[in-house]
């Protein structure tokens, strides 16, 4: 989602230019995300909960969801009905349309469409993002853009075609504006997120014509407040309508790891406010409330699974073939990879090698949480030459030096000596507000200031750019990005912690003392599992140098 400055009067968005960041539209559904598991967590987890209190929490809930009546009346025929427990589809709509607005008037925009499914007794969550510039049918519109159907018809036409195109049954619809992701981001203590690159424009000096979305956003592990959050995803200037979704779906996975409960149950109505002010739902009664709940419940342990929608790039549109789609609806539905499923096309991630199979982890890490387990996807090593890299020895290092300058003494800097071929790192660019690698400090989740820092390649594809990059944190042994590992695996006498995502390693991690690194993939994780586990492998260090002291008096 292209961003757009707020101003006191909350909608205020400056002219795009003619070639980029058309319809502002909000990414809010986090928002609601937030709120369900919110009210899961204090369900299931609080333990001065009684039964009493927790009916009256949702009945609360329900008697605020007056202004859904609209919406619910408006979908109530086009949406499948579910026993309770069994499997359900959720549609998450982002818009600029202020709940309690009727829809027939002006529909508002929406370029944010996210497929939820729950799947307790696969204790399976997918998320799959539809690009809004995907070529489709429109009833009774003819040929269009996919986000053109919220603007025709709202949420209504926009779930017909959904239907569609996908040939799944919707159990819900919810549909958020962007003031509630930002006021719902703060509301739970906001996120950290691992920004793979720069995020910069301005608009000083620019006339009108030229003018879009402003974002300063730096590189780095950070927590990222309410409208730094929404700047983030819903930028697009310079990316790809799938670059943006796979952001998104990875803040997405990122929120979801970052929930406190203590905030949660002492902020109850705040984010009660927060829900029925900026989303409407066809949910509108406690009992389908307590239904959606339970199965919140029921797959509380389960890792998001990011399913990754098969779009093509074209000059106009967004693309996508009907088996290519068929086998990514197998894989949301299974909560397994198409490879392992047997459907659907062979994408370009499937043609390499995988590290595993999606997994829990196998609960060796001491700084996992709890999780189920599952059985141990196994990591296949390719032998030095066989994986795709090139010798990168002298450029890492000159990036770790300039980097240990910086940290102070006592904090190797690890870098990886061999990259992808035709990878290199992003070079320090004043004119650009560019500096790499980053060294920076923030806090950790208890409060504490950490120094870390972030090296940034780039590689250039026909696609575009896709950054991918080398962190790490002083001192911070167990960041949120960690947690339920897929695999633990020891490699050539290092202990890893690898994150795999639809069959591709997202992330792959390691520790020295108290110290955390970590090698990450780029958002649409195109470098191949072997490449991931060869940049770790050859992970070598530069110890920082303590800064002399300066002469003077003895301090007593």
């Amino acid at each position: 989602m292209s961003s757009e400055p707020l101003n006191s009067a909350g909608w205020s968005p400056k002219k795009p230019p003619p070639s980029g960041d058309g319809d502002p539209a909000p990414k809010p559904k986090r928002f609601w995300w937030r709120f369900v598991l919110a009210s899961v967590l204090i369900v299931a987890v609080s333990a001065g909960a009684t039964a009493t209190s927790v009916l009256l929490y949702i009945d609360s809930i329900a008697q605020a969801l007056g202004h859904n009546d609209v919406l619910h009346n408006k979908l109530s025929r086009a949406l499948a009905n579910v026993h309770p427990g069994d499997p359900e589809n959720i549609l998450i709509l982002g818009s600029d349309k202020r709940a309690g607005e009727e829809f027939e008037e002006d529909p508002g925009r929406s370029d944010t469409t996210i497929l939820l499914r729950l799947d307790p007794e696969k204790d399976s969550i997918a998320v799959m993002s539809i690009p809004r510039d995907l070529k489709v049918e429109i009833p009774e519109y003819g040929t269009g853009k996919f986000n053109e159907a919220y603007a025709y018809g709202g949420p209504r036409l926009t779930l017909k075609v959904v239907k569609e195109l996908t040939g799944l049954r919707i159990n819900h619809v919810v549909n958020v504006d962007f003031l509630g992701f930002v006021r719902a981001v703060d509301a739970i203590g906001c996120v950290y997120t691992d920004v793979d690159r720069r995020y910069f424009h301005s608009n000083a000096g620019l006339p009108p014509d030229e003018q879009y979305s402003e974002i300063n956003i730096k590189p780095g592990y950070q927590k990222l407040c309410g409208k730094k959050a929404l700047q983030y995803v819903r930028y697009r200037h310079t990316d790809t309508d799938i670059v943006r979704s796979a952001r998104q779906q990875s803040f997405i996975s990122d929120a979801r790891q970052q929930i406190s409960v203590n905030d949660l149950v002492f902020d109850q109505r705040n984010l009660i406010d927060i829900f029925t002010e900026y989303t409407t739902s066809d949910i509108s009664d406690g009992r389908t409330m307590l239904d959606v709940l339970k199965l919140f419940i029921a797959s509380r342990n389960a890792a998001i699974k990011q399913v990754h929608f098969p779009a093509e790039l074209g000059p106009s549109y967004v693309y996508a073939s009907h088996s290519a789609i068929e086998g990514a609806i197998k894989e949301f539905r299974s909560g397994e990879t198409s490879e392992e499923t047997g459907g659907g096309e062979e994408s370009s991630g499937s043609k390499a090698k995988h590290a595993g199979k999606k997994a829990h982890g196998s609960g060796k890490n001491k700084r996992s949480k709890k999780h189920k387990k599952k059985s141990k996807p196994k990591v296949q090593v390719a032998k030095p030459g066989e994986d795709g890299l090139v010798p990168a020895r002298e450029a890492g290092e000159a990036e770790a030096e300039a980097a240990a300058r910086k940290v102070g003494g006592g904090f190797p800097v690890f870098y990886p000596t061999r990259l992808p071929s035709g990878a290199h790192y992003v070079e320090t660019n004043p004119y650009e507000h560019v500096v790499d690698p980053r060294v920076y400090r923030f806090k950790d989740s208890g409060g504490e200031r950490r120094v870390a820092y972030k090296m940034v390649a780039v590689m250039e594809e026909p696609d575009g750019y896709h950054y991918f990059g080398v962190q790490g944190i002083r001192g911070w042994e167990d960041p949120p990005i960690l947690d339920n590992p897929s695999v633990d695996e020891e490699i050539h006498g290092r202990e890893y912690e690898i994150f795999v995502d639809s069959g591709r390693i997202k992330l792959i991690a390691w520790h020295r003392g108290p110290n955390t690194y970590w090698i990450a993939n780029d958002l649409e994780q195109s470098l191949s599992n072997e490449q991931m586990v060869g940049m770790a492998r050859s992970a070598d260090l530069v110890m920082g140098k303590k800064k002399p002291q300066k002469k003077g008096r003895r301090q007593p």
